[in-house]
């Protein structure tokens, strides 16, 4: 409750209750223990609590209470475990038992001094404090009729209900704050990696020039495979010089694999496998920009690397309100440590970051989950000699 609800407000709210009612009050947590200081408690409850067993009861009765009054949907009165009237309305959010607002501490008109004494010394007998004191505190409690009471219950009930709604106002306050927070990191993050695009151009006409001359001679000379590769080089530069904040279809994404694919493929010769398996169905769902390709170079440079020989497998399909593009390689893997790690690097401590867009696993991820929202994003299952899988979860419905 401390954390949703600021206790100085809580006490203020609880105070000026007490005054209103003339009401001994106090706001318990799930566990019946008090989060904020009594108010108006009578002599006879602040004796029985100065003993250990008399405390632990009070505790034990302010939750019973709350409990009983969110089980039964309404609050009333109750004999509590010393033997007065107690009132207890429970404060729910959003459907969650958080606490307790607790009031009473009287003695009921139609129950009177005598029988209630009796009901309180039957309940008291073990304590370990000095009867003629609790006796002589018992004599200045107040009698009220159960009118006052029924008028006391509305009034707690209305009062646990603002201080929820209260709550959720905070909460609300607490996550536009934080998603505020984020939104600004990452459009920070994406500045300084358009900052490091611009910074790496130098003059990308001439670098295109170059490589489409080197392809024509290449042709010219009839060199069928520096040509593909020229050419996959080319498209690959040009694609990862856009707008690194632009979305686009799966299956522009997908020629960048390919791409990417033919430049390791002639890298590497027959020792590596690559593998492209995308239900056509899911081709028109939209993808950041520059999502597949980091991961494929980060299973290739730290999953392969030391491998006779692996696989790269890019696989796509959709399951149910999601579209799974997996990529998986039967690498190298790695502990439970880096893995748990993976996604929670910051933008400087972020080591494992693709050679050619610098754009690292754990950037891919806060991109993912600044257009799509924090239930999407990668999930990666790993294990040391056995490979990786990193599967990137999108919205279904996301073609627009």
């Amino acid at each position: 409750m401390r954390e949703i609800i600021n206790i100085d407000v809580l006490q203020s709210i609880q105070d000026k209750f007490a005054e209103a009612t003339g009401l001994a009050a106090v706001i318990v947590n799930r566990e019946g223990v008090p989060v904020t200081k009594c108010s108006q408690f009578t002599l006879f409850c602040n004796t029985v609590r100065s003993c250990e067993k008399g405390f632990q009861n009070c505790k034990l009765s302010d939750a019973q209470g709350g409990i009983r009054a969110k089980e039964e949907g309404q609050s009333k009165p109750y004999v509590c475990k010393s033997g007065l009237i107690d009132m207890a309305a429970p404060i729910i959010l959003e459907n969650r038992f958080i606490g307790t607002i607790l009031c009473g501490q009287i003695i009921l008109e139609e129950d009177g001094r005598e029988k209630t004494f009796a009901r309180v010394k039957a309940k008291t007998k073990d304590y370990d404090i000095n009867f003629k004191e609790l006796e002589r505190a018992f004599e200045k409690i107040e009698i009220l009729p159960r009118s006052r009471i029924v008028a006391a219950t509305e009034f707690l009930s209305i009062t646990a209900n603002y201080i929820a709604e209260m709550g959720l106002v905070n909460i609300y306050q607490q996550e536009l704050i934080e998603e505020s927070r984020t939104r600004r990191e990452l459009e920070q993050h994406l500045r300084t990696k358009e900052l490091k695009v611009l910074q790496s151009q130098v003059n990308p006409h001439f670098l295109f020039n170059v490589l489409n001359s080197i392809a024509r001679l290449s042709l010219i000379e009839n060199a069928r495979e520096t040509e593909e590769v020229v050419y996959a080089l080319s498209d690959l530069l040009r694609y990862s010089l856009r707008n690194i904040e632009e979305v686009v279809k799966l299956e522009e994404e997908l020629s960048c694999v390919r791409d990417y694919f033919t430049i390791q493929r002639k890298r590497y010769g027959d020792k590596y496998n690559f593998i492209i398996d995308i239900d056509d169905n899911i081709l028109n769902i939209n993808i950041p920009l520059l999502t597949i390709q980091p991961l494929l170079e980060n299973a290739i440079i730290h999953g392969l690397k030391d491998q006779e020989s692996g696989t790269v497998r890019v696989k796509g399909y959709r399951r149910s309100n999601k579209v799974i593009i997996c990529v998986e390689d039967n690498g190298a893997g790695m502990d439970k440590n880096i893995l748990n790690n993976l996604l929670k690097y910051d933008n400087n401590k972020d080591k494992i970051k693709s050679h050619i867009t610098g754009i690292g696993v754990n950037n891919v991820h806060k991109r993912l989950q600044h257009y799509f929202g924090e239930k999407y994003g990668l999930d990666i299952k790993s294990r040391p000699g056995k490979g990786t899988e990193v599967k990137i979860n999108l919205p279904a419905e996301n073609t627009q």
